[in-house]
């Protein structure tokens, strides 16, 4: 059963007046984070959002533009980062509120139905990628960490011969809208992409991931209710959300 089904099955399930009473003891939040995170939040948001009747608003955007937020504080309750960023404003979080919330491992993507080649050692993945038409990656111009450490990579002498396409959204998008024949970076940005496929995590020599942790922010206007979501987002019962969004448990 999909996290989608599983989510409209307990809708149904719940009283009326349960979807449509809001809860007093919770207002509405704001949550400061990166792409790499957004699906999985918005599903766990709208299981909070039909338990709460809160909304939980979801601001997005590469990893870059996420840590400026919170160093520029801009208007939030919560935030989302990877490492090293989150250190690098981790003053503007309250103390004891940093809790990790999962690992997304970077990986290779191709068109839905499409073979999948063995990437399984270096060599082999290499020659993958020069066989291929065009490796698609977030743009490091726009501020994405992701897209730079992939940008890096295909730059190293190894990987000449491979045609590298930067390109604005995910990885995913490369495939799914631009019709580029791989996608490179964060795998909870290819597989939840409509009509894309996770070949495999990049081999062992290069491999790279992300560790997102949450903390309440310092500004926040609703700090207790972004206590409880921050809670309830690193619990047990999110692990199935997470998992199918490409977070994995936290290292």
């Amino acid at each position: 059963m999909t996290l989608r089904t599983m989510l409209a099955a307990a809708l149904l399930s719940m009283p009326c007046a349960a979807l449509l009473a809001p809860s007093a003891a919770l207002a509405d939040i704001t949550v400061l984070t990166s792409g790499g995170t957004v699906p999985g939040l918005r599903a766990l948001a709208a299981k909070w959002e039909a338990e709460t009747g809160k909304k939980v608003t979801i601001v997005g955007g590469t990893v870059t533009r996420a840590r400026d937020n919170v160093k520029n504080m801009v208007p939030g309750d919560l935030a989302v980062l990877p490492e090293p960023q989150f250190s690098e404003v981790a003053a503007n979080f309250k103390p004891g509120s940093l809790t990790p919330v999962g690992r997304v491992h970077f990986g290779l993507a191709v068109k839905a139905g499409a073979p999948h080649p063995d990437i399984s050692t270096l060599p082999k993945f290499i020659a993958v990628l020069k066989a291929g038409s065009g490796v698609g990656f977030t743009d490091p111009a726009r501020g994405s960490a992701a897209g730079k450490w992939v940008a890096d990579l295909l730059a190293r002498p190894e990987y000449a011969g491979v045609t590298p396409r930067p390109i604005a959204g995910m990885p995913g998008h490369a495939i799914a809208r631009d019709g580029i024949q791989y996608g490179m970076g964060p795998i909870s940005e290819e597989v939840t992409v409509p009509g894309v496929e996770v070949v495999g995590v990049l081999p062992k020599e290069i491999a790279m991931h992300f560790d997102y942790s949450a903390g309440v922010l310092n500004h926040a206007t609703q700090a207790e209710e972004a206590a409880q979501f921050l809670s309830y987002i690193t619990s047990a019962q999110a692990r199935p959300a997470w998992k199918e969004t490409g977070v994995e448990n936290p290292a």
